[in-house]
C-alpha cells in the first residue's frame, strides 16, 4: 500500500510534513519520504493523501471490552480510529483468547492489551461481577492475603498477561506483595483507594487509573479525604464526595506539588479517564455525543439490566427494614469545578514532565461509546491546554511508551506496525478534526470506517 503527497503528523513530536508519501509492506511501515522521493511499487494499492491528513492510530488506555459487548464491541473502536486498546479489567478465559485471534488476523478490531482481572481485596469493592449471558465470572479475582497475590500473579503470568490491573480494595501490604512478585516483568497499574497513590508510586506500580479517585487523598485539601476504609465502594453518594473535594481542592499547596514531584520522579504515567466524569457523575456533556448511537447492543441491554438491578436492591433493602441512603444527585456547577481543577491538575503534570495518556473507562463508566469516548477525551485535553499536537502524541507515541510497545506501535516511521489514520481535516487546527477519518490503517489492512460503525446498528 502506497499512501500519496499526504501531510503527515508522525507522533513523534516532529513538525507535520506536507507532500509525503508513506509505504506500507507485510503490515510494517516500509519508508515514509517526499513524494518526489518515493515512488509507488509495481501493483501497489493506492491512497490519494492529497489534500489529506496522516496521523498515528489512536490508543485508548482504558478498556473494558467484555462490558462493552464484548467481541460485537471491536469493530466500532475500529472504525472510530481507535487502532489499540488495553483492556484494564476482563475475564482470562475470555480476552486472551480474544486477544491472539486478532493478533493471528482471524477476528477484526483493534490490537488489544490485556492486563487480566481486577485484583481486588477483602472486602471485595463490587464483589466478583459477572458478565451478561452468563460468561466467566472472573472480571474480579478476590485476594485474601500474600501468599494469594503471588499465586494470582504466578497464575496469570503463565497464562500471558500484559500487565496487572491492581484494584481498590487492595491495602497497601498487598499492593506490595503484588509489585514485588511482578517484579517488573511487565507493567503494573491501578485504580486505588484503600492504599493512596503516593504509597503506591513509592511502592513501584507504574501506572495510576482514574485522576478524579485514585489520587483524590494526596491531592484534596484533607479535610475532604476519607478514612482508609471508607473510600471508593463504601461512602454512599461517593461521586458527590469526589466532586466536592476536586471543586475545593488548592492546585498551589505544597503537597500537590509534591505529589506531582513524586509522579514525575518516580516516571509514574497517569491514565486519567477525564472524560469518565462528564457521563452524568460531574458534567452532562457526554449525552451530547453523536457517536453514541453506536453503542454496541449487547453494552446498551448490559446498562438496562444494571440500572433493573440497582433498583431491586434498593426496593429489597427497603422491604427488610435496612433503606440504603437516598441517592443524592450530582450539583453539576460543583461537578464542572471538580473537572476544572482535573483538567487544571493534568496540565501541571504535563508541564512538570509528567506522563498522562488518554482513557475512557468504556465499559465500565456510564455514556462512554467505544471509540467515540476517545475523541472526546481528546477535546478534554485541549481544553486542558494542552496543544492538539501535543494531545495526539499522548494518544500514541506517549501511551505506546507506557505500554512498553514504543517499538511496535505509536508513531508513523519506519518499521513501526502500520497503524495510521487517514484523515479528511487539520486536527492540528481543530481537535475534532481527528473524527474526520475517511481510512482506517491497522496492521497495514485499509477499512472504510462506516462499514464497521455499521455493525453496531445491523
Amino acid at each position: 500500500m502506497l499512501i500519496q503527497n499526504a501531510t503527515v503528523f508522525d507522533g513523534t513530536g516532529a513538525p507535520a510534513r506536507p507532500a509525503t508519501n508513506i509505504l506500507i509492506r507485510d503490515g510494517r511501515i516500509a519508508a515514509v519520504a517526499p513524494a518526489a522521493q518515493l515512488p509507488a511499487p509495481d501493483g501497489a494499492d493506492i491512497i490519494d493523501g492529497t489534500g489529506k491528513f496522516v496521523i498515528p492510530g489512536l490508543i485508548d488506555m482504558h478498556v473494558h471490552v467484555e462490558l462493552s459487548g464484548g467481541e460485537e464491541g471491536l469493530p466500532i473502536w475500529l472504525g472510530a480510529g481507535v487502532t489499540t486498546i488495553r483492556d484494564v479489567g476482563g475475564s482470562p478465559e475470555g480476552m486472551l483468547p480474544l486477544r491472539d485471534a486478532i493478533a493471528a488476523g482471524n477476528k477484526v478490531g483493534p490490537r488489544i492489551y490485556s492486563y487480566g482481572p481486577l485484583l481486588d481485596g477483602v472486602p471485595s469493592i463490587f464483589g466478583n461481577r459477572p458478565l451478561a449471558g452468563g460468561g466467566p465470572a472472573d472480571l474480579t479475582w478476590i485476594i485474601e492475603d500474600a501468599a494469594r497475590a503471588q499465586a494470582a500473579v504466578d497464575d496469570l503470568v503463565a497464562r500471558g498477561v500484559d500487565g496487572f490491573k491492581l484494584y481498590a480494595g487492595l491495602r497497601p501490604d498487598l499492593v506490595k506483595a503484588f509489585i514485588d512478585r511482578i517484579g517488573g516483568r511487565v507493567p503494573v497499574t491501578g485504580h486505588l483507594s484503600r492504599t493512596w497513590a503516593s504509597e503506591a508510586i513509592e511502592l513501584g506500580i507504574n501506572c495510576l487509573e482514574h485522576v478524579h479517585a485514585t489520587i483524590y487523598q494526596d491531592v484534596v485539601p484533607p479535610e475532604y479525604r476519607h478514612p482508609r476504609e471508607e473510600g471508593n465502594g463504601f461512602i454512599p453518594n461517593y461521586w458527590t464526595w469526589l466532586n466536592t473535594g476536586w471543586a475545593n481542592a488548592d492546585l498551589g499547596a505544597d503537597y500537590v506539588r509534591r505529589f506531582i514531584d513524586l509522579l514525575v520522579s518516580k516516571e509514574v504515567a497517569l491514565s486519567p479517564t477525564t472524560v469518565l466524569v462528564t457521563g452524568g457523575m460531574s458534567t452532562r456533556d457526554a449525552l451530547e455525543e453523536p457517536g453514541i448511537k453506536y453503542t454496541p447492543k449487547a453494552m446498551a441491554a448490559r446498562r438496562t439490566q444494571q440500572a433493573q438491578a440497582m433498583q431491586k436492591m434498593r426496593e429489597d433493602a427497603e422491604k427488610a427494614g435496612r433503606p440504603l441512603p437516598p441517592i443524592v444527585p450530582p450539583d453539576y456547577s460543583e461537578g464542572r469545578r471538580a473537572l476544572d481543577n482535573q483538567l487544571a491538575f493534568l496540565r501541571m503534570a504535563l508541564d512538570a514532565g509528567g506522563r498522562v495518556v488518554p482513557s475512557t473507562d468504556c465499559g465500565a463508566a456510564p455514556n462512554q461509546v467505544p471509540g467515540f469516548s476517545l475523541h472526546r477525551e481528546l477535546g478534554l485535553f485541549v481544553e486542558a491546554g494542552i496543544p492538539n499536537g501535543r494531545a495526539i502524541e499522548l494518544a500514541t507515541r506517549v501511551a505506546a511508551e507506557v505500554l512498553r510497545k514504543q517499538d511496535e506501535i505509536g508513531t508513523v516511521t519506519t518499521g513501526r506496525r502500520a497503524d495510521l489514520l487517514v484523515l479528511a481535516a487539520d486536527p492540528l487546527v481543530d481537535i475534532a478534526n481527528t473524527r474526520t477519518i475517511e481510512t482506517v490503517v491497522k496492521d497495514g489492512v485499509g477499512y472504510a470506517p462506516q462499514p464497521l460503525l455499521d455493525t453496531a446498528v445491523a
